[in-house]
């Protein structure tokens, strides 16, 4: 029989069959030998000639084992079937659930192969537009009690600064105001509803009007801007980019890749990866209550109506209204004056000029005229105005093997998971429960098989 020996390097788990030129050596054989392992005799030193071998006769490949000179001029060859390349027919025509592959792979789906390093870079990217309500030095919001009313409820409110919070109690601290008040009413703090600090422009337009302050049943001669109007709510819309690696595959979604939005006067808010893959940025909506602090933010992708995610929070900060004693005549009687330290307005001041006016009774102010303040996030109070009133998306990302790099496709190729005829693909497939079908031994069809479902080279 003709048997074909070539000089020919592959390796071992792959369909590539030799092509060129190769020796032609007829070999009779005189005793029984294996299709699947035949031993050769032949003629000649060919310890090192031959590589590879293919037998017509036999309709098989083989890789050339062990060479052994057993007389003079003598040479014993052992072949071994090369199960892949004999039956590269059949593996092509087999259907099997393909779960990698060199090629048609989706990029999207996650790569067991790839190993995730603890370690992670961070990128940032920081929204063009200032928000509105993370303002400094902000502005104060004094809600009363009077007959006015105004557009936000049965209590009438004025914004005012600093400055303005100081004239207004420099105005209650007075003695002949105080004389005046005693006149009047028994108990002004029952007029002040709450004073909060808002973190917002002082507006001096649109929805309010310069007006004196009215307490209960007294006109004071200080000024604030009071809300007359209803176009109190502060809206805005901005984009913002998001950061995203380089890497456009499974790898921008979570867990491999982990977002967080820093919303100004909140704190950070988890976003998931896996809502945002194939957007390029943010879309965020905002409204906020001026009169009342409450902030509600929207978040979409790509667009507004594709909503991932709201927030509802609050950005007053209530500012504690002391309470004034002062004893005339043996008679006690309670004032209110907006005096609060943390602006400046510090109560040991007023008792330097008049002893005894005033008392430490500012507890019973928070207790009584406190107001409850929905904070959510990491962030609150007027020193959350230090981290900025713009939008800022953080993007953490582990670092990984690149499943991108050609050598790494080559070899380990990418994942599939579908089912498709085999020889739609090359390069290294693995797949899942695959048997190959065709006219073989069962040892053979069961080596196959093993190649199939561990990992193999169409080529």
């Amino acid at each position: 029989m003709e048997v074909h020996f070539y000089s020919f390097s592959k390796r071992e788990n792959s369909t590539k069959q030799p092509t060129g030129q190769y020796t032609n050596v007829n070999v009779t054989l005189k005793e029984p030998t294996s299709v699947t392992d035949p031993v050769l005799v032949l003629t000649g030193n060919h310890l090192t000639d031959y590589t590879y071998a293919h037998i017509p006769s036999f309709n098989r490949y083989y890789f050339v084992g062990e060479s052994v000179s057993i007389a003079t001029d003598l040479t014993q060859l052992t072949l071994h079937e090369d199960y892949l390349a004999t039956h590269k027919g059949a593996i092509g025509s087999t259907k099997a659930m393909i779960l990698r592959s060199s090629t048609g792979y989706n990029v999207w789906i996650p790569d067991e192969e790839v190993y995730v390093s603890t370690q992670k870079t961070e990128v940032r990217t920081v929204d063009d537009v200032h928000v509105g309500f993370a303002k400094t030095p902000g502005c104060y919001l004094l809600s009363v009690i009077n007959e006015d009313g105004c557009a936000t409820g049965f209590a009438c409110q004025y914004f005012t600064d600093a400055s303005g919070l100081n004239m207004l109690a420099n105005q209650l601290m007075n003695s002949s105001f105080i004389q005046d008040v005693m006149k009047y009413s028994s108990n002004l703090s029952a007029g002040i509803v709450s004073l909060k600090w808002m973190p917002f422009d002082l507006p001096t337009s649109d929805f309010v009007t310069l007006s004196n302050y009215k307490v209960s049943n007294l006109e004071l001669n200080s000024a604030g801007y009071k809300i007359t109007g209803n176009a109190y709510y502060l809206d805005g819309e901005t984009s913002i980019t998001i950061p995203w690696r380089t890497d456009k595959d499974y790898r921008e979604s979570a867990p491999y890749t982990m977002a967080k939005l820093l919303v100004p006067m909140y704190g950070f808010v988890e976003l998931n990866t896996a809502d945002l893959v194939g957007t390029s940025s943010l879309v965020i909506q905002y409204r906020v209550d001026r009169s009342t602090g409450d902030v509600i933010v929207i978040i979409n992708k790509g667009a507004v109506g594709n909503v991932v995610q709201t927030i509802q929070f609050n950005v007053a900060v209530e500012v504690p209204v002391a309470t004034l004693t002062r004893n005339i005549g043996g008679a006690v009687s309670a004032i209110s004056g907006g005096v609060n330290s943390a602006i400046g307005i510090a109560a040991g001041n007023y008792i330097g000029g008049a002893t005894g006016l005033i008392s430490a009774a500012a507890g019973f102010a928070l207790s009584a005229n406190g107001r409850s303040v929905s904070l959510k996030g990491s962030l609150q109070g007027k020193a959350a105005t230090a981290y900025g009133d713009q939008f800022q998306l953080f993007l953490y990302v582990p670092h990984t093997l690149d499943p991108t790099n050609a050598d790494f496709i080559a070899t380990k190729g990418r994942p599939c998971h579908y089912v498709d005829t085999l020889s739609n693909h090359s390069g290294f497939i693995r797949c899942a429960d695959a048997s190959v079908d065709g006219a073989m031994f069962d040892t053979e069809k069961s080596k196959l098989n093993s190649y199939l479902n561990s990992g193999f080279y169409l080529e």
